[in-house]
């Protein structure tokens, strides 16, 4: 059986992509890059390591010593271990001295290469999951007002933008006003600011770089996701089509309309 590298993040995602993996008749062998190892992998495969997110060379050697050849990079990675370096190895030291001027995206777009450069193939996250991707359109059944179609379209041009910057993903919009932007915090504590500025009713816009590398990672939103909306009362969740991976797609919709939220699917 041909094999699949998971160098696995935090989150449902690397367990979806190894249980699909072996639908189509590849192994997953599993590194586990997070202090709080997953124990959904168990019953999937035998080959799971646990390994710190900077040992890049043991990474790669572990791989390779395999008789792994495509890996995929999959999971929540907190963007703060940028600045604690002290379990990285030589490799990736070298990696983040080189780019360290460069922003986050530099540095993961060096690993990538890196792994490249030592035979490994870097497929990007949706190969083994395009149902999880949307076509434009409203998911559920409730629709935005018209007030709230403007929030969702200025913020996904605005998201758009700062994810050009290399800044974040999400922002958080209310009448047109940016109340929330992402930096390392990550989308839920982000969603958690705006909510506490904005008050009821604000929108949520997640987007990708215009020139996003899709191997590093995909905007996905989920349960999760929705669960913070609701807590600080929003109304309007927007992604992008092609470029979002959405989780328990129909559980979502039915929540968020029970909730009285709208899914936004933009073009």
């Amino acid at each position: 059986m041909e094999k699949l590298g998971i160098i696995a993040g935090t989150g449902e995602l690397p367990v979806l992509l190894a249980r699909v993996a072996l639908e189509h008749g590849r192994q997953p062998i599993i590194i586990q890059i997070t202090q709080n190892p997953s124990q959904h992998f168990d019953n999937l495969t035998s080959e799971i390591y646990s390994m710190g997110i900077g040992q890049i060379r043991k990474v790669t050697r572990t791989f390779l010593g395999l008789g792994v050849r495509e890996i995929v990079l999959i999971g929540k990675i907190q963007k703060d271990v940028l600045f604690r370096p002290l379990r990285w190895d030589a490799t990736a030291l070298k990696i983040l001295a080189v780019n360290r001027n460069r922003g986050e995206r530099a540095i993961l777009v060096a690993v990538m290469d890196y792994f490249e450069s030592k035979g490994l193939s870097v497929i990007e996250q949706h190969r083994f999951l395009p149902n999880l991707l949307s076509q434009p359109g409203v998911l559920t059944k409730k629709q935005p007002t018209q007030s709230q179609w403007e929030d969702l379209k200025y913020g996904i041009a605005l998201a758009r933008q700062i994810a050009d910057l290399d800044i974040g993903q999400t922002v958080v919009v209310k009448n047109r006003i940016p109340v929330a932007i992402e930096a390392v915090e990550g989308t839920d504590e982000t969603i958690q600011r705006g909510g506490k500025l904005g008050g009821k009713g604000i929108v949520v816009a997640k987007a990708a770089a215009t020139d996003h590398d899709f191997r590093i990672d995909m905007p996905t939103v989920g349960p999760e996701t929705l669960q913070v909306l609701h807590k600080v009362r929003g109304s309007v969740l927007a992604v992008e089509a092609n470029r979002t991976l959405i989780l328990d797609k129909n559980a979502l919709c039915k929540q968020a309309d029970r909730w009285g939220i709208s899914i936004v699917v933009e073009e």
